[in-house]
């Protein structure tokens, strides 16, 4: 019943968030006056906060500025790693259905993708028929960009929604990314509205990279009359989430799952998950085999579980970690109450020997920092109905000065390694000490 009421709540919060039409929306990010985090690695001073923990523009008019066109191609001259980029951002509804194996029946996602466009002009969106964005169009063209745009896979949270960090997506579309976003049928906020049901849940430690992969599939092989059709380059692709999702990321790169431990576990007195336990046993040698994709060039995981957070069971394998096939950025809360460091990130980071992997370790961030929940009011009255979490509290970092940092950091990653392009590359070097104090980054040991 906790549960239930838990993920009630986060559906309650989304749905919070911008639904007023009258009320006036914060514009994008404004580049900060002194163009880059202050020389001793402070974060960058982005302004006061408004609600949607977004910085207003040089002006302090939340308006201004949207509905001058964007630059087809960034400015010469230092760069803001924080800032929003050149281009607006489009959005897209679609959807993609494959056949997973072990079903009977083809599964069908909803894709939520965001991209660059150089329009002025278009459609309103609503994330979750809800979540008003003025600063994003719908039904406009994508920006025509030499070789198409690199493709990002985010993968949500579990009983989350393909836009719950779209802090993340918007910014990496307007630095010209192509974001797409399956939702996770049976472990999505549909479950909210009569949706698919919740499925077992070594099922969905199953369908989740296999949706991500659908989505890989899916991207490769647009039909002529897609909107994104030629505008995503042919071979530039990674993966994100947060959450379960950065365990569907983690999975994805070829990460060992605990198939063994969870038989053990089953053939028990008391087994942790029995519902999972015939699926287990029937999928047990295709999940030893693991999701690794080799189309992914980079891995953002967002808090990631180890274990299933309420009974401990693994769902990493010890040692796992060391058969990841893409370098990794995994992003870590020193406040997480829900996946705990100590049980959770330190176990993933302790066991990484992919080359190039790094570690930002936020010590004062939580759970939900790397979502857009703690943006919205509602969200610091949730508290009791989320099992007494810490979820928004004034000890964590706050949205606007960590996301802004998350933002720079992968985007610095992602381009290095998915697109060759290195000029970021000195924010990722531990020495730098960017955003420092709230960020401690760390190099993998050889």
């Amino acid at each position: 019943m906790r549960a239930a009421l838990r993920w009630w709540a986060l559906g309650l919060a989304l749905a919070g968030a911008g639904c007023d039409d009258a009320q006036p929306q914060p514009a994008r990010q404004a580049p900060v006056a002194d163009g880059g985090p202050a020389a001793d690695g402070a974060a960058p001073d982005l302004g006061p906060a408004d609600p949607d923990g977004q910085a207003p523009d040089a002006a302090g008019d939340p308006d201004a500025g949207a509905d001058a066109e964007p630059d087809a191609e960034p400015d010469a001259g230092p760069e803001d790693p924080t800032a929003p980029g050149p281009f607006a951002v489009g959005v897209h509804r679609g959807e993609l259905t494959y056949q997973p194996p072990g079903l009977d029946e083809p599964r069908t996602l909803e894709l939520v993708w965001w991209y660059p466009t150089t329009a002025t002009e278009g459609d309103r969106v609503r994330y979750a028929g809800l979540i008003v964005r003025p600063q994003v169009l719908g039904g406009v063209p994508p920006a025509e960009l030499d070789g198409g745009a690199p493709v990002l896979i985010f993968s949500h949270g579990s009983q989350a929604m393909p836009e719950q960090s779209y802090f993340f997506t918007e910014y990496l579309a307007s630095h010209g990314w192509v974001v797409a976003a399956p939702e996770h049928p049976g472990n999505s906020t549909r479950l909210l509205g009569g949706g698919p049901p919740n499925l077992p849940d070594w099922r969905m430690v199953d369908l989740r990279p296999l949706d991500v992969i659908a989505a890989l599939d899916h991207v490769d092989a647009l039909p002529p009359e897609h909107p994104l059709a030629g505008a995503v380059h042919p071979t530039w692709r990674a993966v994100a989430g947060h959450s379960y999702g950065g365990y569907t990321t983690l999975a994805v790169g070829g990460a060992g799952l605990a198939v063994d431990e969870q038989l053990a576990d089953c053939d028990g007195p008391n087994p942790s998950v029995p519902r999972s336990c015939d699926f287990v046993r029937e999928a047990a040698e295709r999940l030893r085999a693991g999701f690794a994709d080799g189309r992914v060039a980079a891995l953002v995981p967002m808090t990631p579980p180890a274990s299933r957070p309420h009974d401990g069971a693994p769902l990493i394998a010890a040692g796992g970690m060391v058969s990841l096939q893409a370098p990794m950025l995994l992003m870590t809360g020193g406040l997480d109450a829900t996946l705990p460091d100590a049980e959770h990130g330190d176990l993933l980071w302790a066991q990484t020997v992919q080359p190039d992997s790094l570690r930002a370790h936020f010590p004062s961030g939580a759970h939900f920092t790397f979502s857009n929940m703690c943006n919205l009011p509602i969200a610091v009255d949730l508290a009791p109905i989320l099992g007494d979490r810490r979820i928004c509290e004034p000890e964590h970092t706050p949205p606007q000065v960590a996301q802004p940092l998350i933002n720079a950091l992968s985007r610095a990653f992602l381009e290095w390694h998915v697109r060759g392009d290195d000029r970021l590359r000195p924010l990722l070097a531990p020495a730098a000490a960017f955003g420092a104090p709230h960020i401690e980054l760390s190099e993998v040991t050889p």
